[in-house]
């Protein structure tokens, strides 16, 4: 590992802070302090003073590159290859090492749903016209109840307070608690219609309506 941190640094100062970071590493997992600095301090004993030289070097002749960390063997086949380049054209070619993120490898791939797709949800429409709203569920996908109405109190909303009932969007729409059966929607639908008292809702305790519908 402090093999890696040295490939990993490209100056004194990182390579430093590397070897703090495993210091704390080992630390917590009951290591010595001097086992670590020994093994520290080792191979820097065994790294060529010309090496620990390159590394610190900042002329305006080295030009560094960026490359992507694989294994040890590798990064050595590498560095191997850009010393001879460099003997053939002049600037001194060094390799920066580049490790990839682990959060780069963990990012999410699948798309959320949109909220369209979800099914057996509480859900509540906003007109964006005014302030009309409206508080329902539905056991099928939520796209589907939202097609239906625009023959239902909403649509009728639109074509006798807008003049037009295709009006209706599904940006309108939000749910308001996913459930896990029918009853479960009959109980929190009623529950945020008594919250929320929306203007579009006739009925306040469709529980007793719908449950056996």
């Amino acid at each position: 590992m402090i093999h890696r941190a040295n490939s990993l640094s490209s100056t004194t100062e990182a390579f430093n802070a590397e070897c703090a970071k495993l210091r704390s590493i080992f630390s917590r997992l009951d290591y010595p302090m001097s086992v670590i600095d020994s093994a520290i301090k080792k191979f820097l004993f065994l790294n060529s003073s010309a090496n620990k030289a390159e590394r610190n070097n900042d002329d305006s002749s080295t030009v560094r590159i960026s490359l992507p960390f694989k294994d040890q063997v590798a990064a050595n086949a590498v560095r191997k290859r850009l010393r001879d380049l460099s003997h053939k054209i002049g600037p001194t070619l060094q390799p920066v090492f580049v490790s990839k993120k682990l959060g780069q490898d963990l990012r999410p791939k699948e798309i959320k749903p949109s909220i369209v797709n979800k099914q057996c949800v509480v859900y509540n429409f906003s007109c964006d016209l005014c302030d009309a709203d409206y508080v329902g569920y539905t056991a099928r996908h939520l796209h589907q109840r939202i097609a239906e109405h625009k023959n239902s109190a909403i649509g009728r909303h639109f074509l006798e307070a807008h003049g037009n009932n295709n009006l209706l969007r599904e940006s309108q729409f939000t749910v308001l608690r996913k459930c896990q059966s029918k009853f479960d929607c009959l109980v929190f639908e009623m529950l945020f219609i008594k919250k929320l008292k929306p203007n579009l809702n006739i009925q306040t305790d469709s529980i007793r309506a719908k449950l056996f519908v």
